[in-house]
């Protein structure tokens, strides 16, 4: 099993298999695997970035006011469809229109 630490994926740009950027990782969700946390899924985009500051209702109305909502939707990556072989370049095994988008 490979090792990544988590802090060296935060903020990193992930690209799609057109190579369209399509958010950075923002937010990490894992769950409990026994004794150990397995990762479930990366959120990347504007709103993940608020979530991680605690802060998504402040974040969203911001970006609701700006215009920006769209652009800052947040996008589910299952934690097998994110391709980590190169950490300078992170890309989805997917297109983006593939992904789940999140509320």
């Amino acid at each position: 099993m490979n090792e990544v630490r988590l802090e060296l994926l935060l903020g990193k740009q992930v690209y799609d298999l057109d190579g369209k950027a399509i958010g950075r990782v923002e937010e990490v969700k894992a769950e409990a695997c026994g004794a150990d946390l397995c990762v479930v899924e990366y959120h990347l985009g504007l709103y993940s970035l608020f979530e991680r500051l605690s802060a998504l209702a402040i974040g969203r109305a911001v970006l609701t006011a700006i215009g920006a909502a769209k652009s800052g939707s947040k996008k589910a990556v299952p934690w097998d469809k994110l391709d980590m072989r190169d950490l300078k370049y992170l890309r989805v095994t997917c297109r983006e229109t593939d992904l789940q988008t999140l509320n």
